[in-house]
């Protein structure tokens, strides 16, 4: 080595030191002012209270780090805005865009989602806040599936809702320019992580999800800012199965090929269940209810279904009512925990959420039927008893028109990630890897006993667990 090279070499670890340094005093450098969390917040009761529990944690955080917890902006979803498809984001983005005089940064999580406060706002202070950053956990689909429009690009990355994302100050007054001249183009709103992420990509003249390691939802993933709570629901002791009712959808052509798997996986579980077809038959047994099959919509069916069990002496006072196609599997135990969580007593619509208009702020939500519909005995009472729920036809879509009369109500449709529309190949592993799932859907090109097996299938609940 020459005499030259070693003071060199002594420069260049003097320099590097220098800038690591220097790096590091950015990173740990904190400004709450720069950031406004929003907390996915539904109106119902129980989600509302995990919301606020967030925020208070979120604020004390805040006390804790600066002493001034009111430089940390921290926004309830459900009660800022009041419109429909508020949770799909987009219809949000504009009147957000237009308040980020202050913030640098929009944080969006859910209510369940786990935040350290600092750790997040040294992740935020990595990124040129100036330039436009769409920053998630990136989810990835492993084929086309139909929840997605069978879209497909390779490396296509969408936002994990569960582990929170941030949007920049650029990119929301971008996405706010577009979406007030109605860019947006969505008429169902079915999977909102995948059309959001679609939306800001823009076909590649966007911008595409940055993947951050330190946005998780499982704790040993690395050196975590944001974690998932749970993988199901724990509030307590589970719901009794006396006090819920199955109401299955199903017709002729089915009673030998999805009635079955019905009976030999889920139903073998619950307490009281009737088949509804359009013939009688005393094998399984169905019961005929008068309104004849249609191929798609089942409208009328589904309303005689709530009609039974709002006139029914026995059914109408149970707790809740489920309502499922032939083709949805369930977890019963995994319900029964969910279902501890809500207020039967309180108007309670549970299950997948879709949209329809909602993507600008009008339209209506749903509850999907296909992962299975959950009704409280107040809800049935508030649809039926009103008239609320009607049916233009036998074959009009009966969720649709469900969410309709659910809105003129005033009733939300409550989302839980724990009901699925689809088949586990719908969905990114990465996204089914963070729950423990209620449902499943279809058996088309696929074993409904494996799926059963492999996904839902869970021994039934302990005495001390009721």
């Amino acid at each position: 080595m020459g005499g030259h090279e070693f003071p060199d070499l002594i420069f260049s670890l003097l320099f590097s030191s220098v800038l690591l340094g220097s790096l590091l005093a950015t990173v740990d450098k904190i400004d709450m002012k720069d950031v406004s969390v929003v907390i996915l917040s539904q109106p119902n009761s129980y989600h509302a209270k995990k919301a606020q529990q967030l925020k208070d944690i979120l604020l004390q955080q805040a006390k804790e780090l600066e002493d001034a917890k009111d430089n940390l902006n921290v926004i309830l979803l459900h009660e800022k805005w009041q419109i429909s498809g508020a949770w799909t984001v987009l219809p949000i983005i504009p009147s957000l865009a237009k308040q980020m005089s202050k913030s640098s940064w929009v944080f969006f999580c859910e209510d369940g989602t786990q935040i350290d406060l600092k750790k997040l706002l040294k992740v935020l202070n990595k990124y040129d806040a100036k330039k436009k950053h769409f920053l998630a956990k990136g989810l990835i689909d492993q084929d086309n599936t139909i929840i997605h429009h069978f879209f497909r690009q390779d490396g296509f990355l969408y936002p994990d809702f569960a582990a929170g994302f941030a949007l920049s100050k650029p990119l929301m007054k971008d996405l706010g320019r577009r979406i007030e001249e109605r860019e947006t183009k969505y008429d169902f709103s079915i999977d909102t992580k995948h059309e959001i992420a679609k939306f800001i990509w823009d076909e590649g003249k966007g911008v595409a999800v940055t993947n951050v390691r330190e946005f998780c939802t499982e704790k040993n993933e690395g050196d975590c800012a944001t974690t998932y709570r749970e993988k199901i629901p724990n509030c307590g002791p589970a719901a009794d199965l006396t006090s819920t009712f199955f109401a299955v959808k199903t017709c002729e052509k089915f009673h030998k090929d999805r009635v079955p798997v019905v009976k030999s996986t889920w139903a073998k579980d619950v307490k009281h269940i009737e088949y509804y077809s359009d013939l009688k038959d005393s094998s399984i047994p169905t019961i005929d209810l008068g309104v004849e099959n249609t191929e798609r919509g089942h409208c009328g069916k589904t309303h005689a279904i709530l009609k039974r069990a709002f006139n029914h002496p026995e059914i109408s006072k149970k707790d809740w009512l489920v309502i499922a196609d032939d083709d949805t599997l369930f977890s019963i135990p995994r319900l029964q925990k969910v279902l501890a969580c809500y207020n039967p007593t309180e108007p309670v619509a549970l299950g997948e959420r879709y949209g329809y208009g909602t993507s600008v702020g009008r339209g209506y939500d749903y509850i999907t039927g296909g992962g299975g519909m959950v009704f409280s005995r107040a809800a049935v009472k508030l649809l039926m008893g009103s008239g609320g729920f009607r049916c233009p036809s036998n074959d009009s879509p009966d969720d649709m028109l469900l969410g309709m009369a659910l809105q003129e109500l005033g009733i939300p449709a409550t989302h839980s990630p724990l009901f699925h529309q689809a088949r586990p190949d719908d969905y990114s592993t990465g996204y089914l890897s963070h729950q423990k799932p209620v449902s499943f859907h279809k058996h088309w090109n696929c074993d409904p006993y494996k799926v059963y097996e492999e996904f839902l299938k869970e021994s039934p609940l302990k005495r001390d667990e009721l």
